[in-house]
């Protein structure tokens, strides 16, 4: 059977993983952004845990992250500030060893600065159609190592759910 331990963090974030495969070295969360007036909800968060394979040792960083409003802007600070604070979240957490996988609804099309900026240091590995493409993936792996890429629509949510492996 499969076993899950799940963090909730404090900005409308939540990261899973499967307690059989991997073990948790570290989790936290860093604020990176804030939105705008006319769309207020607050400060915007990325979520990390750092976990380890049980069987071959390998470790990794998982960086979730629910982008600023309006969509597009960045926030308050934004689309480079978001972006530079995203990298610094991972710079803060990773070990040089680690795999990094960076995902969520930025808020952010493909084409904005805060996704160009943050795909100059990391392959943009997938993106969603929702809302014109602001769910994205990301990792330090890219290319051949990047096994599928799948869209399994809503479920339930209003984004699209994806699968990379």
């Amino acid at each position: 059977d499969r076993v899950y331990s799940s963090f909730l963090g404090s900005k409308a974030v939540c990261v899973a993983y499967r307690t059989d495969k991997w073990e948790l070295l570290d989790n936290g969360e860093d604020e990176v952004a804030m939105d705008m007036r006319t769309e207020f909800y607050g400060h915007r968060v990325a979520q990390w845990v750092r976990l380890q394979h049980i069987t071959n040792g390998m470790t990794m960083l998982f960086v979730n992250h629910h982008g600023p409003l309006p969509v597009g802007t960045g926030g308050k600070c934004g689309r480079h500030a978001t972006a530079w604070n995203l990298l610094k979240t991972i710079a803060a957490h990773a070990e040089e060893s680690d795999g990094i996988v960076l995902v969520g609804d930025f808020n952010a099309d493909a084409g904005t600065l805060t996704v160009k900026e943050v795909e100059s240091r990391m392959h943009r590995v997938y993106t969603g159609t929702s809302f014109g493409g602001v769910d994205h993936v990301f990792s330090n792996c890219g290319g051949a190592r990047v096994i599928s890429r799948k869209n399994l629509g809503g479920g339930g949510s209003d984004h699209d759910a994806l699968d990379v492996v």
